[in-house]
């Protein structure tokens, strides 16, 4: 073992990071906020600050690969924007930033697990989104 330690632990704690953060962002529901928050009628949940500040926190607690880590640096500026936004309660100030989070989001996530099903020798034949957020983009 070198003075960094082992590049296999390493990079399998990498990996457990990358794969926490991506599971835990997957799951606070980006897309139903925005949605909520660009609509005719948007309606602050008091829930959603604490969500999207510890999503933020989850993904600034890991080490990024490197062509990922761009689109990390957005969503937590994203992230910070918005929680910011919710907590003056004033839904006029949360579209934008709604809006800025929900696409920092999928380009994240979609780095991300490509970036997983790339260390896991995966091929994938075309682009999917691998979140779960209720509707898929597109459906009636």
């Amino acid at each position: 073992m070198n003075q960094h330690g082992d590049p296999n632990t390493e990079e399998a704690v990498r990996t457990a990071g990358v794969l926490a953060a991506l599971t835990h962002i997957d799951n606070v529901g980006f897309h139903g906020i925005a949605t909520n928050l660009t609509g005719a009628s948007p309606k602050i949940d008091r829930n959603w600050s604490g969500l999207i500040r510890n999503a933020r926190i989850a993904v600034d607690a890991i080490e990024w690969p490197d062509e990922i880590q761009s689109a990390a640096g957005r969503f937590t500026a994203a992230a910070g924007l918005l929680a910011d936004a919710l907590d003056q309660r004033d839904t006029d100030a949360t579209a934008d930033p709604a809006k800025e989070l929900h696409v920092a989001y999928h380009a994240l996530s979609d780095a991300g697990w490509s970036h997983l099903a790339g260390t896991a020798n995966i091929q994938q034949e075309e682009k999917v989104h691998h979140h779960n957020h209720g509707t898929p983009h597109g459906a009636s």
